[in-house]
């Protein structure tokens, strides 16, 4: 870990904390620095240590908690000549919980429970809080998402000061804990095309995509809005913000299926449609693994096909320390074949350095975003 005896650098957490913090925050979507920064900063106001803090329980208080109550009716219809009687269902209330406080008093459970829990035991707790109200003719919908107002959530549901939360969001903007902990970049360099957002062609996609080889990996990384990233990102992360260039939208919506885990990934998986690798077009995404059979503890990787070459299709992704560089240990996005190295970028026609190894994706899945070729 950077800093020693002679460093100005301001070392918060040990690097065994930076990356629980990761892991919980790749999977829920919110800057993980944000998260951490906010428990340190918290725990010195309570006379704690950061050790002590519970990274899911400040996480979820920038998360936002939607219930939509459904009642079912009866519709008749009409096919090939024949009447039936069928089943829909209509919303006819709607609850907002936010923070960890409504979310836990609306599944009635302590911060104690918390104690060794993921992301997916929130889900979980949640499908159990749904079987148990609905019935025959009530269902519940479920949706969580992120508060981006991120300074309300510092000073309304986590309670720093104006100064702590001051330091939270400038160390956040400024990419400290990132420069620290090793994640070395250069964003500001990036050039993107000229478009019409919701308006582009799958080569306008690819150029958009393209525009950040180079740019660092980091497991949660995430930057949802237009313009160049704020940080380096993960995998999921980097699709999102290629497709929110585009559509002003990311892919990952909706949620996953009872059972599996939740990731960025996932997320990206169930929001698309399954297409064979003979019908590729530019801008379906490549899976490593299908989410339902991924092993305990495995991580899925995702990436953007941007088109194919003498025969060889080609995939830009965001990808970890096995494709990493001695400028960039922890990853960097660049493009892969399927098999052998390249450093060839069939978009712009040229050449990148250092070569990038193969990544053998086996899924392929089409967004549902319509271009303007389609």
């Amino acid at each position: 870990m950077g800093g020693g005896a002679e460093s100005n650098l301001y070392i918060p957490a040990s690097d065994e904390t930076v990356a629980a913090y990761q892991e919980i925050c790749s999977e829920t979507g919110i800057p993980w620095d944000i998260v951490l920064m906010a428990d340190v900063l918290l725990a010195e106001q309570l006379g704690q240590r950061i050790e002590d803090r519970e990274p899911l329980i400040t996480s979820l208080q920038f998360c936002i908690l939607t219930v939509t109550e459904q009642e079912a009716y009866e519709e008749e219809i009409i096919e090939n000549g024949q009447k039936y009687q069928v089943t829909r269902w209509k919303d006819v209330d709607q609850k907002i919980y936010e923070g960890a406080d409504e979310i836990c008093e609306y599944l009635n459970i302590t911060e104690s429970w918390f104690s060794g829990k993921s992301i997916q035991d929130i889900l979980n707790a949640l499908e159990e809080k749904r079987e148990e109200d609905q019935d025959e003719d009530t269902d519940y919908i479920q949706v969580l998402t992120v508060n981006e107002d991120y300074e309300d959530v510092l000073r309304n549901r986590i309670g720093l000061t104006d100064k702590n939360r001051d330091t939270v969001l400038s160390m956040h903007n400024s990419q400290y804990l990132a420069q620290v902990y090793g994640y070395v970049y250069g964003f500001d360099e990036i050039e993107l095309p000229e478009l019409v957002v919701g308006d582009v062609t799958r080569h306008e996609l690819a150029q958009v995509a393209v525009s950040l080889l180079g740019h660092p990996y980091l497991m949660g990384g995430k930057s949802p809005a237009q313009g160049a990233p704020k940080g380096p990102l993960d995998c999921s992360g980097f699709v999102d913000w290629v497709y929110i260039q585009c559509f002003g939208t990311g892919v990952s919506g909706g949620g996953v299926p009872e059972g599996v885990v939740v990731s960025g990934t996932a997320l990206q998986w169930y929001a698309t449609t399954p297409v064979s690798i003979s019908n590729l077009q530019i801008g379906d995404l490549a899976f490593l693994q299908d989410p339902a059979k991924l092993g305990k503890g495995k991580i899925n990787h995702v990436g953007i096909y941007i088109g194919e070459y003498n025969g060889v299709k080609y995939f830009v992704h965001c990808a970890g320390r096995a494709y990493g560089t001695e400028d960039l240990p922890n990853g960097r996005v660049g493009i892969s074949r399927l098999s052998g190295s390249n450093d060839y970028n069939p978009v712009t026609g040229g050449h990148f350095s250092p070569a990038m190894k193969a990544c053998n994706f086996r899924y392929f899945r089409r967004p549902n975003f319509s271009f303007r070729e389609d």
